[in-house]
């Protein structure tokens, strides 16, 4: 399957028919709770990760949130 994923063409090695972004998500590393994930130019909400199918040529975007900041 070929993806774009944060502006690089990927191939994933997966066979499976029913390949649901959550999955993808685990697949690629990413801690869920961390992340915000746009597909095909709309972010999808968390808890529709595991109804959501990716496809060969989809385009995602994945936003890792990262804390930070000074205290004076």
């Amino acid at each position: 399957m070929n993806l774009k994923i944060n502006g690089e063409s990927k191939t994933i090695e997966n066979h499976e028919e029913n390949f649901l972004l959550e999955d993808l998500i685990q697949y690629l590393g990413y801690k869920p709770q961390l992340v915000v994930v746009e597909l095909n130019g709309s972010i999808i909400n968390p808890k529709d990760w595991i109804s959501t199918k990716i496809k060969n040529g989809d385009c995602l975007e994945v936003v890792t949130i990262v804390g930070g900041g000074s205290y004076s």
